[in-house]
């Protein structure tokens, strides 16, 4: 709205979250009761605030308060915007959409693949729900990460995954009820539809740049999304067909970090029952926990640091303190894989 250097201010939202989730306290508090009504306001809220930041961006490009091309400060135009709406349009989007797909009415589910539209994934519900909330922790789903294996990987696996994850689902529906694979029953038509809306909208607003800054965006804004979600099962193992235990998601506990991801972190209760409105989820401290989510990703980006110091050590405990005997053995075989050292091995 303001245009200028403005437009850094939703980039700057992030080293500020960062640093409070660090300073202050864990947070194991159960949430109050009376917080149903305004926290589903808040829900509701995200999507006409995301289309009002659209709006924004291209009002600002369009009236040349944001001049992204043809101006001695552009390049550093361009990197706010870039970086605010790819920010914003991850964090606090993905929790709000991720809230709302696991609801049983329709609209909050359509809310969340038009939220879901602003990081280019909006059929991400099909995936995440018939296959990740089924297969989490084990070989069968691309959510969990492997042993080993970094952020820049991860983040093209769950990609891919997410995408082909709700292609084959669909178009397995349409075919038992007899519909064809491409008819205009298929969800994933809501991809152009949506996604590429947001982008036509722009680019005819604002013209090309701006189109092209609006689909950097969105791609940095997916890269965001799957690189939070790499954390919150990383290197954890679950033998296929067992039950879904406390152990088998990390939590992390932070106070900025549980109110601003819609206690996504709050992760373990949500898998034992995905219809609990984040309001209502029940902190777990006794389960695996991680440390701050916004020190994970800052440490995940370089990956031996990740590994030494974060990732292994938790790993380890969680192999010899809430591990079962089929998982320690599975385990074993992972860090061999990975090239860990192999803490399980004399067990």
């Amino acid at each position: 709205m303001l245009g200028g250097s403005y437009v850094w201010l939703g980039a700057a939202t992030f080293p500020v979250l960062m640093a409070l989730d660090l300073l202050l306290p864990p947070d194991h508090k159960v949430r109050a009761k009376g917080a149903a009504m305004l926290g589903d306001i808040a829900m509701y809220l995200q999507l006409p605030l995301m289309i009002l930041l659209v709006w924004a961006f291209a009002r600002s490009v369009a009236t040349a308060i944001n001049p992204i091309t043809g101006a001695d400060n552009s390049s550093w135009q361009l990197a706010g915007s870039l970086l605010s709406l790819g920010w914003l349009s991850a964090v606090p989007t993905l929790p709000v959409a991720h809230e709302l797909m696991h609801r049983r009415h329709w609209f909050a589910r359509y809310v969340a693949k038009c939220l879901s539209a602003f990081y280019g994934d909006p059929n991400r519900d099909i995936a995440h729900i018939v296959t990740h909330h089924v297969h989490l922790d084990t070989a069968k789903e691309s959510d969990t990460p492997r042993r080993g294996q970094t952020i820049y990987s991860f983040v093209f696996q769950a990609t891919w995954g997410s995408y082909k994850d709700s292609w084959e689902k669909t178009v397995e529906i349409l075919g038992k009820l007899g519909h064809p694979r491409l008819g205009w029953r298929n969800v994933m038509w809501l991809f152009p539809l949506l996604s590429g809306g947001i982008v036509a909208y722009v680019g005819l607003t604002a013209g090309l740049a701006a189109a092209l800054t609006a689909i950097g965006a969105m791609l940095l804004a997916k890269m965001f999304v799957e690189g939070f979600n790499y954390f919150q099962h990383y290197g954890l193992i679950r033998v296929e067909g067992a039950p879904i235990e406390l152990h088998h998601a990390w939590n992390h506990l932070g106070a900025i970090v549980r109110p601003i991801g819609a206690e996504i972190t709050n992760h373990i209760n949500h898998h034992l029952d995905g219809h609990i409105p984040f309001y209502a989820l029940k902190p777990e401290p006794q389960a695996p926990q991680m440390p701050s989510l916004f020190l994970c990703f800052a440490a995940g980006l370089i990956p031996p640091v990740w590994f030494r110091f974060i990732a292994q050590p938790r790993l380890k405990d969680w192999d010899e303190r809430f591990a079962t005997p089929g998982e320690r053995k599975l385990a074993d075989q992972a860090n061999a894989q990975a090239g860990w050292p192999r803490w399980l091995a004399s067990t």
